[in-house]
């Protein structure tokens, strides 16, 4: 976001008058110099009242009345702002926008209606830059005279979007308003850094290096892997303390602006500085303009201080334009646009279009269908979910749908308003029962559909399982086990195989099978599990001669389900069958919100914990077309709190990630049962990941429980 205009009318010391940032029609001044004065400050903060935005100038209130011209009845602002997509609006929406409030005396703020208006003209989209969650958009911040650090204050905490974007614009109102604890800051950024987190050590270096060319810190040591910045920070003079305060409280708010970007730095907005001159020395304020301007370079700086004092703001940087033309906003969307995601050219109306609604892997129906096509002499093109919508005119398609989630019936509904008879649809998300032509059935499967297969066979020695689990569809869909293929027909000369059996160890021939696969030096990855029910010690020795791998083959894994608490002693005996250690890689996939109970889940998780080599992916129940409704009146029960705290505390070394998803789920269900939140749950799923939307994630939620109980 940039400033263009600010209009002002009953402002207490400025009266009426506007303020242009423009220079030329498709361009702004980068640096805009305010002379010194009481009604420059007075301006300064009714860009800081602009930027902080309707939503979240209440919070404001003990401040800004004072800016209101008595018995004028409140302040009217009006500005025009450029913005950048896709950060600040999505592409193909207006990049030049108009904003207005007004601001009463008593500190309540409302919006100005059109016959109001003196600087935008009539048609002019509206927009309000400080509704947003408080965080990411429309980014802008405003500095007062006096830098003050706030040490030992929680600069971490997204529970309050709206305290998050004042405290952006606090100094500049309130003298004693605090800046980021820096040493707290800097250590945290630097443990991204240990981490091999890109963006955290792009920041990282370059400010050490701006900090040390321009303001003469010693920074050697901030590189360093065990550095202390508690320790390092003490020891810098207090000059030096004060410079570099808001030049971390800056990078610090824009990292928390653009949590995603490769580079925050790069990052367009706006920044007020109010006396700049009262916190660093006259003599370094040159280089520490400088420095910023460098640290920034895309940031459009506003200044309020004595014009024409000894060159405060060197000449080279009064000079520097920024774009706001269309066709700079067009470059930025072409940075931002993947190739793969620009349009493709429309299908001739003799291809045949294969359409994947909602797999996570390749589609094994699809690609026999697409092998099968192909030996007809037809011209076949897949596309995955939403992709279709760029070739309307095949006079073929086929989709195939596995799962029966809402997303994939809306896809469905889609397809079929699209293509009406021209399309056939299959697969377990459609119709359990319906099957492939035994001739296309019996077709070699076409790998150049999946280029990502890179190499990997994929498909089915055996289908059917003879157990009968009340979420799982496979013994009604599959019925009992069988054996479908041949080791050569699946591997087509490949070395690796992507194995989708439901159930290979209830084959009669399994130990044949596994047999074969080790003398052949065959890397298999079970992705559907292997029962450990049916493990014993013959069965473990030949699996661990076998190369066990992960779907992408980066790794050796092992991998099984553990569904329930129940026959735990069993799965540990057949477990230790294989003499696993901690560095190996043994994944139980945990279905969850279907039947169990929170006991029983902290009691799997904590089971598994106890394995060596094992953790968790956890996985949501989703029914199957016609499956089993969850079973969840039970899940809680008098220890529920008790029960959440300690599952928090059951850390699995890797793939933490599905954990934080049932975090999440359970969060819900814990709301939804108890009308509030758990606090210790909720800080646990931000503690590492997306920190940034915890304060919108418990808006929501409370703002639901608003909604449920009629509450505006």
């Amino acid at each position: 976001m940039y400033l263009l205009e600010l209009s002002y009318e009953n402002a207490r010391l400025s009266g009426s008058g506007t303020i242009s940032f423009r220079c030329g029609r498709r361009a702004i001044r980068k640096w805009t110099v305010l002379d010194d004065g009481a009604r420059s400050v007075e301006q300064a903060r009714l860009i800081g009242a602009a930027c902080l935005g309707r939503a979240f100038l209440p919070l404001a209130a003990r401040w800004t009345p004072a800016l209101c011209r008595s018995g004028a009845g409140g302040l009217d602002l009006e500005f025009r702002i450029v913005r950048h997509p896709p950060r600040d609006c999505t592409f193909g929406s207006a990049t030049q926008v108009g904003g207005c409030l007004k601001l009463l005396p008593d500190g309540h703020v409302r919006g100005l209606e059109r016959r109001q208006l003196r600087l935008l003209e009539r048609g002019i989209p509206m927009c309000n830059p400080g509704l947003s969650s408080g965080i990411r958009k429309h980014f802008a911040l405003a500095y007062g005279p006096r830098w003050s650090h706030g040490q030992g204050k929680d600069c971490f905490d997204f529970a309050d979007p709206p305290r998050q974007r004042l405290l952006r614009f606090q100094s500049v109102f309130d003298p004693a308003a605090a800046l980021t604890d820096a040493p707290a800051f800097l250590q945290r950024l630097h443990y991204r850094t240990t981490k091999g987190r890109l963006p955290a050590i792009l920041v990282r270096d370059r400010l050490a290096e701006l900090c040390g060319r321009h303001l003469g810190v010693a920074t050697d040591a901030w590189l360093d892997r065990d550095a202390d910045f508690v320790g390092i920070w003490s020891e810098l003079p207090p000059t030096k303390v004060r410079m570099l305060l808001p030049v971390v409280d800056a990078v610090r708010h824009i990292i928390d602006a653009t949590p995603h970007d490769l580079d925050p730095l790069a990052r367009p907005g706006v920044v007020v500085f109010v006396h700049p001159h009262r916190g660093c020395p006259r003599r370094f304020l040159a280089e520490w303009f400088t420095m910023f301007d460098l640290l920034f370079p895309a940031v459009q700086f506003v200044v309020v201080m004595p014009g024409g004092s000894g060159g405060l703001l060197p000449d080279r940087l009064a000079r520097k334009r920024l774009p706001t033309s269309s066709g700079a906003l067009e470059e930025a969307r072409k940075r931002e646009t993947e190739p793969g995601n620009r349009r493709q050219a429309r299908l001739s109306r003799d291809n045949v279009l294969l359409i994947d609604v909602d797999g996570r892997i390749p589609n094994l129906a699809l690609m026999k269908l697409g092998g099968w096509l192909h030996r007809q002499g037809r011209k076949v093109v897949l596309v995955r979910r939403d992709g279709w919508r760029r070739f309307d005119r095949a006079e073929r398609a086929y989709a195939s749908c596995i799962f029966c989630r809402r997303s994939s019936q809306r896809r469905l509904a889609k397809l079929r308003e699209r293509f009406s008879d021209r399309i056939s649809i299959g697969g377990s998300g459609e119709d359990i029962k319906r099957r492939l032509p035994a001739e296309i059935e019996a077709a070699p499967a076409d790998y150049s559909l999946y280029p990502e297969l890179d190499g990997r066979a994929l498909g089915f020695l055996t289908r059917g399982c003879p157990r009968r689990c009340p979420f799982c569809i496979v013994p009604q869909k599959e019925g009992g086990p069988r054996q479908v293929s041949e080791l050569d027909e699946l591997l087509q000369g490949r070395k690796k195989l992507v194995l989708l059996d439901d159930n290979l160890l209830a084959h009669p021939r399994a130990d044949s099978f596994l047999a074969e696969l080790a003398g052949r030096d065959i890397r298999v990855n079970f992705n559907q599990t292997l029962d450990i029910s049916l493990i014993d010690r013959g069965r473990a020795a030949l699996l661990r001669r076998l190369d066990c791998a992960n779907y992408s083959f980066s790794r050796r894994n092992y991998h099984f389900s553990l569904n329930n608490a129940r026959r735990l002693d069993m799965v540990r005996r057949n477990y230790d069958h294989f003499g696993f250690r901690s560095r190996d890689n043994v994944e139980f996939i945990c279905m969850y919100g279907f039947d169990t109970t929170l006991a029983e889940d902290v009691e799997r998780f904590r089971f598994l914990r106890s394995l060596p080599g094992a953790y968790v992916f956890a996985q949501e129940y989703e029914p199957a077309l016609g499956g089993a409704r969850p079973r969840l009146d039970a899940f809680f029960d008098s220890r529920v709190d008790q029960l959440i705290e300690e599952l928090i505390r059951i850390v699995f070394p890797q793939n933490m990630k599905s954990m934080e998803k049932y975090y999440r789920w359970l969060s819900q269900r814990y709301f939804e049962a108890f009308n509030r939140l758990h606090d210790s749950l909720v800080d646990t799923i931000f503690k590492y990941n997306q920190r940034d939307r915890k304060g919108l994630y418990v808006a929501k939620m409370l703002c639901g429980r608003q909604t449920r109980h009629g509450i505006p």
